[in-house]
């Protein structure tokens, strides 16, 4: 009896203690409210001062029309253009926006050769590759010859930018190529040799005479000055 007189008693006296500790829990938490909300506040200013605002749309962006196109053809010249955005050193980044220009010429007549050739591709009857790894090897060759060819930068177009996170500017570059109708031509034209003088060599005898069928057409093309 005694012993669950005590049991009782221990009881009690731990649901006086927990009681106790919630509404101390309670009052702390009262006294603190004012606290919390002004770290809720900090918090919600520091986002608004942080979050992206919008400077400029479509409608009111007087970039220059030819970083907004990239590739056209004017007066016999062929033109592209690539950017690079929040370059943290200007020679750098007019580089690599130089460089996402020459990406364009090379994706085009990358996307030509492919086009033309895919079914080829999907029908080779060589190993490692066959006719893709050719096409692949002529589009590379054509990549590391642009500059030979003719291809020259014509304008820079920059912005500077500066951020209060990072706390110095930053810069935002268009890069304009020219290149001549007649240049453009012709590395195209020197793609589709290299192409077929390698068919040629391995005995994909259609892939060969696809090769000299468009080169033809690039050949009556360039008489026409289409």
């Amino acid at each position: 009896m005694k012993n669950q007189w005590y049991e009782l008693g221990l009881n009690f006296k731990l649901g006086i203690f927990v009681f106790g500790m919630a509404l101390l829990g309670f009052f702390v938490g009262c006294s603190s409210t004012p606290n919390v909300k002004q770290a809720r506040e900090s918090v919600l200013e520091a986002y608004e001062l942080q979050k992206p605002v919008v400077v400029q749309t479509s409608k009111s962006d007087d970039r220059p029309d030819w970083t907004k196109n990239s590739a056209s053809e004017t007066d016999g010249n062929m033109y592209f253009s690539g950017g690079f955005l929040n370059g943290s050193d200007y020679s750098l980044t007019v580089r690599c926006a130089n460089a996402e220009a020459i990406k364009v010429v090379v994706q085009g007549i990358g996307q030509y050769i492919r086009t033309e050739f895919s079914e080829y591709v999907q029908g080779s009857n060589t190993g490692s590759g066959g006719i893709e790894r050719y096409v692949e090897d002529g589009i590379a060759v054509f990549a590391n010859n642009l500059h030979v060819q003719g291809i020259k930068q014509k304008e820079v177009y920059y912005e500077q930018l500066f951020s209060a996170q990072v706390m110095r500017p930053t810069y935002n570059v268009w890069v304009k190529l020219e290149m001549s109708k007649a240049d453009y031509l012709k590395a195209k034209a020197d793609v589709l040799q290299r192409l077929k003088d390698r068919f040629s060599g391995v005995g994909e005898t259609e892939a060969k005479k696809k090769a000299e069928k468009l080169l033809e057409e690039l050949k009556n093309g360039a008489r026409r000055g289409v």
